[in-house]
């Protein structure tokens, strides 16, 4: 009893859904939201798959791992199903906390896999999509980064259910994340200044949505179908299944 009131005090205050999308943090642009939300919504429809998109601006001091999983269970993402049913807790969590005061290594993200998912969302494949995150994220260009985790996520259960390539929605189009400045050299910098004295002046990468090389399918799933930031209308809730375990990837940016 005394473990389970521990656990309880653990969890932060996480407010109810508000669809697919839900930007807590309020630090998504419109379209980015609306066409995450389009993505999982037609997702839903065709493989019985969900993805919630969270953002929130402060978690406590907790691992955004341990919140991501918080959401997952407290929201039941994935179907409930019965035994057997190939949806059961077929859900996704991709959280995200931004930076604080634009200061790097303050932000985090995690991507969370229901047990439903794991099979062909491991750890290491979900390493690979935080890692193609990361790049916007840490441009803070919050909107565009989470759109390219929505992508690749939803380009695993394509191939796993053998959705056709052009079934879901065109991505969104990005452009490239522009590479960190190097510095230059001390004397080269003072020259750059001395010359603005002297003359008194002072002075979308089209990011590939693929689903070629459809793996291993399952049949075509036929039944089925933002947050303080938006969506389409008609959210009923997510499916009730809940059943996250911990699997996923995130990191610092």
């Amino acid at each position: 009893m005394q473990l389970a009131s521990l656990l309880l005090l653990a969890q932060i205050a996480v407010p109810p859904p508000r669809g697919y999308v839900n930007d807590f943090a309020a630090v998504l642009d419109q379209a980015s939201v609306a066409h995450m939300t389009a993505v999982i919504t037609e997702l839903r429809a065709k493989t019985r798959g969900e993805i919630a998109v969270v953002t929130l601006a402060d978690i406590g001091g907790r691992s955004a791992s341990d919140v991501a999983l918080q959401i997952g269970r407290q929201w039941g993402v994935g179907a409930r199903g019965a035994a057997g049913d190939p949806a059961k807790n077929l859900g996704v969590v991709i959280l995200l906390v931004p930076r604080k005061n634009h200061r790097p290594g303050t932000g985090d993200v995690f991507v969370s896999t229901g047990r439903g998912a794991e099979g062909f969302l491991p750890d290491a494949r979900v390493g690979r999509i935080r890692d193609a995150m990361i790049p916007y994220l840490a441009q803070e260009r919050y909107g565009e980064g989470l759109a390219v985790g929505v992508a690749l996520v939803a380009q695993a259960f394509a191939q796993e259910f053998g959705v056709a390539p052009d079934s879901l929605r065109a991505p969104v189009t990005l452009p490239p994340p522009e590479p960190a400045p190097s510095r230059p050299p001390v004397p080269l910098l003072l020259l750059v200044l001395l010359l603005v004295v002297l003359l008194s002046r002072g002075r979308i990468f089209l990011w590939p949505f693929l689903f070629s090389g459809l793996g291993r399918s399952r049949g075509g799933w036929g039944g089925g179908g933002g947050g303080g930031g938006g969506g389409l209308g008609g959210f009923g809730g997510f499916g009730g299944g809940g059943g996250f375990s911990g699997g996923g990837a995130g990191g610092k940016f």
